[in-house]
């Protein structure tokens, strides 16, 4: 009976230190969340206004430019899709989320450009498909520098023709307990449609094709930061709820341990009793 209790014993220590790493990790993961968080909701008034210019200068144009920057003159349908997961795991179905999600667009002829060594690795049992790692560890250092740099990659690649359009596959941010994997269409220029029956158009100094090139370039690199600010958020709120399911779950665990234990140990003292009990009437 003894060997009985002392395996419960240790399985009870197990678990109660499993229970210290996740509940650590719950910590780490909500730290790094208001962090994130704090950056994402000060750059998002900026990235709304850009948009807004967008929209604005964009229809505008499209009235008077054949620029394939508002439309694609690609006569191909091949996508090159830039798609987005963590390289760490440990946080719930995230991955899981993005893999499934593309695994079911993408197409034969179609290339992807990966961020994150879970879809890189996942995009190497499909031999068939092109992969592209430039920007493979883009989010172990994510900066307004290197989000240009691979906006100038996917201008340089969209402008040679090869592709009808550039998507941008991530997980949207939508509370601290949810999330929604989403496509978003980077190249060519996704803008609303003025309604309004407004004539003049805005004042537009120098060339306009130069204008919308130089728009595009920060519109692109400003929509990677704030999107791949979004997926890191995703990916910690996804981990912090998993670690916290994760302790949950070990407390559970441990109070019925403890209780398997509490009845052993109970039925060892009254096994030993009642042996003491029999010896004595014996005698």
């Amino acid at each position: 009976m003894s060997q009985g209790l002392n395996k419960v014993k240790r399985r009870i220590a197990i678990v109660e230190n499993t229970r210290k790493i996740t509940n650590a990790m719950k910590l780490i993961s909500s730290v790094k969340l208001r962090q994130v968080q704090n950056g994402y909701d000060k750059r998002m008034s900026f990235y709304d206004d850009l948009n807004d210019t967008v929209d604005t200068i964009a229809n505008y144009l499209s009235t008077t430019s054949e620029s394939r920057l508002l439309k694609s003159k690609s006569k191909k349908d091949k996508i090159l899709y830039v798609v987005v997961s963590s390289s760490l795991g440990l946080c719930g179905s995230y991955n899981y989320n993005v893999i499934r999600y593309f695994n079911n667009i993408i197409k034969k002829g179609d290339e992807v450009i990966v961020i994150g060594d879970k879809i890189a690795k996942e995009m190497e049992k499909s031999p068939n498909f092109t992969v592209y790692d430039d920007a493979q560890h883009i989010l172990n250092n994510l900066t307004m520098s290197n989000c240009r740099v691979l906006a100038h990659l996917l201008l340089d690649k969209y402008n040679t023709d090869e592709y009808k359009k550039v998507v941008l596959v991530y997980t949207k941010y939508v509370n601290q307990i949810a999330t929604k994997v989403e496509e978003l269409t980077l190249l060519p220029l996704q803008y609303k449609p003025n309604r309004s029956r407004q004539i003049k158009g805005p004042d537009i100094e120098g060339d306009s094709a130069n204008l919308l090139d130089k728009l595009t370039k920060k519109y692109l690199m400003n929509t990677i930061f704030i999107k791949l600010t979004e997926c890191v958020l995703s990916e910690q709120s996804c981990r912090r709820n998993a670690m916290d399911n994760a302790d949950k779950n070990a407390e559970e665990i441990v109070d019925k341990l403890k209780i398997e234990y509490n009845k052993a140990r109970q039925a060892a003292i009254t096994q030993e009793i009642t042996e003491v009990v029999s010896g004595s009437a014996n005698k």
